[in-house]
């Protein structure tokens, strides 16, 4: 099929919403609206089948066609999509929920025909699927104008990180700024419900609106973006790293007007990758002398304390209260996520009840429901990390928890090294757990001294303690 070929662009009227299915438009008169791509992918469905009932699982395939998601995620999206059309409590003016089944929409639509230009003076919004509605970004200014700048000047930018940090939340920040450059759009690729990487460019295919589905899936997604000019966002890629380095790979080669955004726990490994490791939130020093203006001069304080208020209406910090914020941010290494669930604990516990239980953080940071499962607990996020390790590197990670501080190379042949576990498998597992965003390396007084983050520690010395290795003990004495 000739990839120039576009579709005849469609236009469906209905009350004041006028709804450009191919421009991935939806206007209100002469304004354009901000809307979700599901929830205008979910429009369009609907819109196509005027006073039908659509199925809950022909909503489902049609919206996210390559991943098994829960109906939570359809009602949610019908909710958001019911929002943007104004619908309050009342009477469905547009969507009406037909029980057991499905949805239905049950306003006049005036027939479908092609497209009339956009009123005079209206600027086109360009296209995308990005979510909206997300929270403030604290702390991340610099970084994210950053990566900008990187996008300019580099055609595959990679952002790691540890889980947790943020990358998602940065990610597409920078590309609601890069909406403006790219004249085919900024699609997001969520790659974390995907497990088989095969399918990996089917999901690209989906986001960027292929809907053909030839048997070389990537030769035909490089056929039909090969004179488009856009940004894609590769979104959780770890735990397909191979996979998506080939799709990166071939993408880059044989559409140049592509530019593309990773966020990984580890870097893809590609000639000409620019790789950026995005840092937790800067948190005070241990043992400052703060007051409450002070604590909050710190991204990660800032970020404990706005989450708080989300929970607690009535918080606010105070100069009693800020050197314990401090100190929960400082031990949580920055991590956004960690300090976001510590701070959804503010109305059962407070501030200092919450440092108190740190040391049992596993426990006590958990319960968000909303986001991806790996995100719902301090403890999935590091299972994530964990389970796709292997089994040499798993074992070293644990070993290496002993260490409270910084350590030498020649620190963890020391303590690691045995029978199962050779001096080579712990130097070659020492790269691997830096690549993968589990061990920090930094300039040390001679080489270069490692550490894991203090959550990162905690983590492993729970998976080291179930293993109970009497010999490591020895070890460590020994090295001590």
């Amino acid at each position: 099929m000739d990839h120039a070929a576009r579709p005849a662009r469609r236009t469906f009227s209905f009350g004041p919403f006028t709804l450009f299915p191919e421009r991935q438009l939806l206007m209100h008169g002469a304004t354009p609206l901000r809307i979700g791509g599901r929830a205008l992918d979910l429009l369009i469905a609907l819109i196509e089948r005027p006073g039908e009932v659509v199925t809950k699982r022909e909503l489902m395939a049609r919206v996210w066609p390559t991943t098994v998601v829960d109906e939570s995620n359809l009602k949610v999206n019908i909710a958001g999509l019911r929002r943007v059309l104004g619908e309050g409590g009342g009477d469905p003016e547009y969507i009406a929920t037909v029980t057991g089944r499905g949805y239905r929409f049950v306003a006049d639509v005036l027939s479908p025909g092609t497209a009339p230009p956009l009123p005079p003076g209206t600027p086109a919004p360009p296209p995308h699927n990005l979510p909206t509605g997300t929270a403030r970004i604290v702390g991340r200014d610099e970084v994210i104008a950053a990566l900008g700048h990187e996008l300019d000047s580099a055609r595959q930018v990679s952002l790691v990180g540890p889980g947790g940090i943020g990358k998602t939340t940065v990610a597409l920040a920078v590309a609601q700024g890069a909406l403006a450059s790219f004249r085919d759009g900024v699609w997001l690729v969520d790659l974390a419900p995907l497990q088989d990487e095969r399918l990996v460019p089917d999901a690209v295919a989906t986001a960027v609106g292929m809907t053909a589905r030839p048997a070389n899936r990537l030769a035909a997604l490089c056929g039909f973006l090969r004179d488009r000019e856009l940004l894609l966002v590769l979104d959780s890629c770890e735990h397909l790293i191979d996979a998506v380095a080939a799709c990166v790979t071939r993408l880059l080669k044989e559409a140049p007007g592509v530019r593309i955004l990773v966020t990984s726990r580890e870097p893809l490994c590609l000639q000409g990758e620019r790789v950026r490791r995005l840092p937790g939130l800067a948190s005070p020093a241990a043992g400052a002398v703060l007051d409450r203006d002070r604590a909050l001069r710190f991204p990660a304080v800032a970020l404990f304390v706005e989450r708080a208020a989300d929970r607690l209406d009535a918080f606010q910090l105070d100069d009693a209260d800020a050197p314990a914020a401090a100190e929960i941010c400082r031990r949580l290494d920055g991590l956004a996520l960690a300090i976001e669930l510590a701070a959804t604990r503010i109305d059962a516990f407070g501030v200092g009840e919450i440092l108190a239980q740190l040391n049992d953080r596993f426990r006590l940071l958990r319960g968000r429901r909303s986001g991806p499962d790996r995100h719902q607990t301090l403890m999935a996020t590091f299972d994530w990390s964990f389970d796709l390790l292997s089994p040499e590197d798993q074992r070293l990670l644990c070993r290496l928890s002993v260490f409270a501080g910084a350590f030498s190379l020649d620190d963890a042949l020391a303590v690691a090294v045995d029978e199962a576990l050779g001096a080579g498998a712990v130097i070659d597992g020492v790269a691997n757990l830096v690549a993968k965003s589990l061990l920090v390396a930094e300039p040390g007084d001679i080489d270069l001294d490692y550490r894991l983050l203090d959550t990162t520690r905690g983590y492993a010395l729970e998976k080291l303690a179930a293993a109970r290795s009497a010999p490591l003990g020895t070890r460590v004495v020994n090295r001590i």
